[in-house]
């Protein structure tokens, strides 16, 4: 006759053990880890619960597990999973800022998710928003959900204004995301979405500071003249019409007002060092403007 173990952990000041349940281990070896850990005496009080219930239905993760379970709790524990983890995304990251924070919290190596992000094209359409994962999860499922999310915020008639505009879809998305990175005060996103219109309109250079920033692979709190000269696809100081894609990732806001920009004749626009911009029709306004920050 079988026996059935119901042993627990040695009593201890410890009240509960982080633990990681790895991907791919076998009932043997996550049975040892358990006793290495000094979470159950013998290998067989798990086990018994792995031959009855099989192995297949243990989620990996990281838990906090008390030291007073017995192996058949340890087993319910990792039968219903890890807890999730939440994480927020502050509008306008990028991809790698993403994926960093991502692998911090244990959710999806930073490399895993950069390749889906890459070989999907997903930047700009990772929707940022606070998010509830479980750890340790597939970066193709990441991905997904936030690309879903991207979905369901996205204005209505955003493809039917990208068409009036004779834009893609991915275009207006691009120029969301630029509207994401200049933006300094909420009430500024339509006027710059309008300037960049009107720039393209009249086929004048955008001058974003941001593509630029993005082309040198870091955000500056001023550029110098030499940081315009960066040869890249993205300097839209040397490259007329929009970037190849988005620069970051944009929010609700911002994909608003990209599709749904304010009237208006300004041309420039330039930080004032009070957290807004000032505009300017004309250009020569635009370089008094420049000379009072």
């Amino acid at each position: 006759m079988a026996t059935l173990f119901f042993s627990r952990a040695p009593a201890g000041s410890v009240s509960s053990i982080h633990f990681q349940l790895r991907r791919g281990l076998s009932g043997r070896e996550i049975a040892r880890d358990l006793q290495q850990h000094g979470l159950i005496r013998h290998p067989a009080s798990f086990l018994i619960w792995v031959k009855f219930f099989g192995a297949n239905r243990l989620r990996p993760g990281i838990y906090d597990l008390p030291t007073s379970s017995s192996g058949l709790e340890i087993y319910r524990r990792f039968e219903k999973g890890p807890p999730l983890v939440r994480v927020t995304f502050p509008e306008g990251w990028m991809a790698r800022q993403m994926a960093a924070l991502l692998e911090s919290k244990g959710i999806v190596n930073a490399t895993e998710f950069m390749k889906v992000v890459q070989q999907g094209q997903a930047e700009g359409y990772l929707f940022p928003d606070t998010y509830f994962f479980e750890q340790d999860t597939p970066a193709e499922k990441v991905v997904t959900r936030m690309r879903t999310r991207f979905s369901e915020v996205l204005p209505k008639d955003f493809e039917l204004q990208a068409k009036q505009r004779k834009l893609t879809t991915k275009e207006l998305v691009t120029l969301a995301s630029m509207v994401e990175k200049e933006a300094r005060a909420p009430a500024e996103r339509p006027i710059i979405a309008g300037v960049f219109y009107n720039r393209l309109k009249k086929k004048m250079l955008l001058e974003s500071c941001a593509t630029v920033e993005y082309a040198l692979g870091k955000w500056k709190p001023r550029l110098l003249y030499k940081d315009l000269e960066v040869k890249s696809p993205y300097n839209t100081y040397k490259h007329a019409g929009l970037p190849p894609g988005p620069i970051c990732n944009p929010g609700a806001a911002s994909l608003e007002a990209a599709a749904h920009p304010a009237v208006t004749d300004m041309l420039y626009f330039v930080a004032d060092g009070q957290g807004t911009h000032r505009f300017s029709r004309y250009y020569k306004d635009h370089l008094n403007a420049k000379k009072k920050r």
